[in-house]
């Protein structure tokens, strides 16, 4: 069974109902950072990302001959505060990342939200959305593997930086990042599914010819950490100005139902988090001169009974949140109370404005890139 066939019965496609966005003030010049690197995280809830451990869905899937206080997991990452659970699941990204470089919007319980613009509240739809900066539900109601004639701001990027294929590129677990970020073949650059990376350097022969000895959770997508590999080679040997790197296990584990494994790999993730921020500040070029942004596709369920699933039925699944880095971004931390409804429409424009492109200009209807709350 795979992702495609899970949600083929969630497509329908009503129309998308606009959201206000906040205004956003062009940065001053040279401000643009020289390279930016989005990563997306598949279907990581408002629930985890802000509150770390859920006590209850932990339970659940345990089942009622185990106590979730007794399992290693709660352990290791049960606290008394929410701050504390997230802090203990994502120590680098909640410590000092998002205190010393980065903000976040999304936290609904801080009164900070952020929601889709599309209505089906699964994959393919929300990547492009993301990609593009518009909900396009009357033509992406599925998450079949074809090409769509949307340009991306990945493309757009390549063409007003007259880039080499190289320049930008976009790795992917889900054999679906082949087709994601391109509105026709060949455009930018991609890794994805079981594709092996083309490289004579040994170390990567040896992770192309290990992923096909592996067998993931779902039969569409490898393990992240070939994805992840691959991605930081290709960022060390081209240097591009712009790459995604859409990560999947969070979404294969929370289908499964296995939460043990989803608070894991976010644990895990944080790890990789640290190590890509090390080695570019280490690294001429990228130091202090790089963007980082961090999204997610779509959210889940709200609780025990829902929390593995999404789609146009699941109440929850439509809140997400986004995390933003750059040099001269101005906000640190949460976003408070007080702004306008975020959208996951922003987060195209967004990704183009920290390098000095307006996407809006040339995607009028995109949404506006996102501004923090003075």
């Amino acid at each position: 069974m795979n992702r495609r066939q899970l949600l083929q019965s969630l497509a329908v496609a009503p129309a998308a109902a606009a959201l206000a966005r906040p205004s956003f003030a062009q940065a001053p010049a040279g401000s643009a950072a020289d390279h930016v690197i989005a990563i997306s995280l598949d279907g990581v809830r408002t629930q985890e990302m802000f509150g770390g451990l859920d006590k209850d869905i932990l339970q659940a899937v345990l089942g009622p001959k185990k106590k979730a206080e007794e399992h290693p997991l709660y352990k290791a990452y049960w606290r008394d505060t929410r701050e504390a659970r997230r802090e203990a699941v994502m120590p680098f990204l909640w410590g000092t990342f998002l205190k010393d470089h980065a903000s976040i919007v999304g936290d609904r319980w801080a009164g900070s939200v952020m929601t889709l613009g599309n209505t089906m509240r699964f994959s393919y739809p929300g990547y492009a959305e993301l990609m593009t900066g518009v909900p396009h539900d009357d033509v992406i109601d599925s998450n079949d593997g074809r090409y769509y004639p949307f340009e991306t701001v990945l493309q757009f990027l390549r063409r007003e930086f007259a880039l080499p294929q190289e320049g930008v590129a976009c790795f992917g677990s889900w054999d679906v990042f082949k087709y994601i970020p391109n509105s026709k073949a060949g455009d930018v650059f991609t890794n994805a599914g079981y594709e092996d990376y083309p490289s004579t350097d040994p170390r990567i022969a040896a992770l192309n010819a290990a992923q096909h000895m592996t067998v993931p959770a779902w039969d569409t997508a490898r393990y992240d950490h070939y994805t992840w590999q691959f991605a930081l080679h290709h960022l060390q040997q081209h240097k591009p100005k712009a790459m995604w790197i859409g990560l999947d296990e969070t979404d294969d584990w929370s289908h499964n139902k296995s939460y043990v494994r989803v608070i894991e790999y976010l644990h895990r993730f944080d790890g990789w988090l640290k190590d890509l921020w090390t080695l570019l500040q280490a690294t001429p070029g990228f130091a202090g001169r790089t963007a980082l942004m961090i999204v997610t596709d779509h959210g889940r369920g709200n609780g025990a009974a829902d929390w593995s699933s999404h789609g146009k039925d699941t109440e929850g699944a439509q809140y997400v949140w986004a995390i933003v880095s750059a040099p001269h971004w101005p906000a640190r931390g949460l976003w408070k109370a007080g702004h306008a409804p975020a959208s996951q429409s922003q987060v195209a424009a967004t990704l183009a404005s920290l390098v000095g492109k307006d996407w809006k200009a040339a995607s009028p209807k995109a949404g506006a890139p996102l501004a923090p709350p003075k």
